[in-house]
């Protein structure tokens, strides 16, 4: 609740999600495709990840990505905050499969 004033005072627009989408940015930032690099990043810094997989790839948020204006030559940039800072919880997450997206 304590964020919630400064979202209010100073945020444009913020998105609340569930722990499945930022599951799926760990995994998606872990496992790149191509010559991208791999990034080992926690929950908290692969929501931001995680959101936009799930805005893209989700047919049923297909408002969400055209409200945004995101289409191919979009530019999107994501901060990752953190790290594997809680090691037996990413392995929980990314190698066991805890809060699958499926």
């Amino acid at each position: 609740t304590i964020g919630w004033n400064v979202l209010r005072d100073h945020a444009d627009n913020f998105v609340s999600m569930p722990d499945y989408a930022a599951a799926k940015g760990m995994r998606v930032l872990g496992n790149p495709i191509g010559s991208d690099p791999r990034v080992i990043s926690g929950e908290s810094g692969a929501a931001t990840m995680g959101f936009v997989t799930e805005v893209l790839q989700n047919k049923s948020l297909d408002w969400l990505r055209d409200q945004l204006r995101l289409d191919k030559s979009s530019r999107i940039l994501c901060f990752s905050t953190e790290g594997d800072t809680d090691t037996e919880n990413y392995r929980r997450i990314v190698w066991d499969g805890l809060y699958p997206s499926f």
